[in-house]
């Protein structure tokens, strides 16, 4: 009896053992795959989708530093299909390698399709496997085909790279934000909150004689243009690298609703409580005594401007409160800053001067995110802030919070804004004497 016991678990044993050796039904090798970088959908004829894939070219990208390498490193494939994986069924029947998602870096939808709805297509990317969380998610003020087109890594060879060092840029210029598909599908199915996503477009310009059209067409009212009060595509900057991120584009649920500039974009971090160590530049205190929000007087050459490095001194405070039935919206800011440049003749590094600078400092950017608050507001209706989430909490029943229907509430919104600014360095020059000062101004 027990030798045939013995038998038993011996066989067992060796059944589990073989289970252990033997290989995945569906498996494939690392080298017959095709790897997606970058995926574009436009909107095609009929209700079909054009679909075009920039793909890895594996050999191209495992070489070092040669002209024309980069241009090598993909190759970008464009279908039209009435469905995503169906665009995908063709697009295998043309490569010899099977087609995958699991490397992909970034999902770029054109302003069109956005402008209709992305529910299903956000719903596709969300139940596959091979999207991953984290995917960044962008949309193309133009084409997304031709968006790929231009697209020239002219500092990085590996594409993949590129792509994910391009949509983390906001963390040092505040021009964009943290757009993946997993937090823009959350938001886009809450009830509290609004999702964003970067705004990507191609920069047409060939010859710096072009920027005044650019300029002018991006001034309103005769108000003048700080760094960043562009977007993507629109841009006075000339470069190899025809792509470029700036801006927000909005959205109420899966519609988009509008767009954001790089500075409405920085507000936008600012309120979240997302922004990085950036570069930030207001006009001079002093030098600018008149100044109207967006205004200048004078000559060009009149302009001063204070330069510095921005950053969250700590998470802001939102507390929303209803009046009847307007929500009392309450954002408390606090920003610490390090003087990085000062044009004009006045010492900020010390005493009153500074307390004037971290004043104007305040209260410039406090005009400025209040001024973005109410354009969400307004223009789009959208609570891209996610204030409705304090208020949400105070619910106890999900029936009754439903019925409250908070995004009609918030077109009715006040906001309270307060904003403090600390200067904690001036640089490593310990006084600014200019040199008006020690030999006179010219006559």
């Amino acid at each position: 009896m027990k030798r045939v016991m013995n038998k038993s678990i011996i066989f067992i044993a060796l059944l589990l053992m073989l289970s252990t050796m033997a290989g995945c039904y569906d498996s494939i090798e690392v080298d017959e795959m095709a790897y997606v970088v970058s995926l574009g959908i436009d909107k095609g004829s009929g209700g079909n989708l054009i679909l075009s894939f920039l793909i890895a070219v594996p050999i191209s990208v495992g070489v070092g530093g040669e002209v024309g390498d980069v241009e090598k490193s993909t190759t970008l494939i464009t279908v039209e299909a009435p469905t995503i994986f169906g665009g995908v069924s063709v697009v295998n029947t043309l490569i010899s390698k099977r087609i995958n998602f699991s490397h992909t870096k970034l999902i770029l939808l054109s302003k069109e399709l956005a402008q209709e709805g992305v529910e299903k297509h956000i719903n596709t990317f969300v139940r596959f496997r091979e999207f991953r969380p984290n995917i960044f998610v962008g949309i193309s003020r133009g084409k997304a085909e031709e968006f790929l087109k231009a697209v020239k890594p002219v500092l990085e060879i590996n594409p993949a790279k590129f792509f994910e060092l391009f949509m983390v840029s906001y963390k040092y210029t505040g021009y964009n934000s943290k757009s993946e598909l997993e937090s823009f599908y959350l938001k886009m199915e809450c009830t509290c909150n609004q999702p964003v996503a970067a705004l990507l477009d191609i920069n047409e310009l060939k010859d710096s004689s072009e920027f005044n059209t650019v300029l002018s067409g991006a001034k309103k009212d005769g108000s003048n243009i700080m760094e960043g009060n562009y977007k993507a595509g629109e841009i006075p900057i000339i470069s190899d690298t025809k792509s470029s991120s700036m801006g927000l584009a909005v959205f109420r649920g899966d519609k988009m609703v509008g767009e954001m500039d790089g500075r409405e974009a920085l507000n936008f971090l600012i309120v979240t409580g997302e922004l990085g160590h950036v570069y930030y530049s207001i006009p001079d205190p002093v030098e600018n005594r008149t100044y109207i929000p967006g205004e200048f007087p004078g000559t060009e050459k009149e302009k001063k401007y204070v330069t510095m490095r921005l950053a969250m001194a700590r998470k802001p405070k939102v507390k929303v409160s209803m009046s009847g039935d307007k929500p009392i919206i309450d954002v408390s800011v606090f920003l610490e800053g390090d003087i990085l440049s000062i044009e004009g003749d006045q010492d900020y590094s010390a005493g009153k001067d500074l307390n004037k600078l971290e004043q104007f400092t305040s209260d410039y950017i406090k005009r400025s995110i209040a001024d973005f608050l109410v354009k969400t507001r307004d223009e789009f209706k959208s609570d891209i802030c996610g204030t409705g989430k304090n208020l949400k909490r105070t619910f106890i029943f999900w029936d009754d919070w439903m019925a409250f229907k908070w995004m009609d509430k918030y077109e009715h919104a006040e906001f309270n804004v307060a904003v403090k600014v600390a200067i904690r360095r001036t640089g490593i020059v310990a006084k600014h004497v200019p040199l008006s000062h020690l030999k006179g101004k010219d006559k």
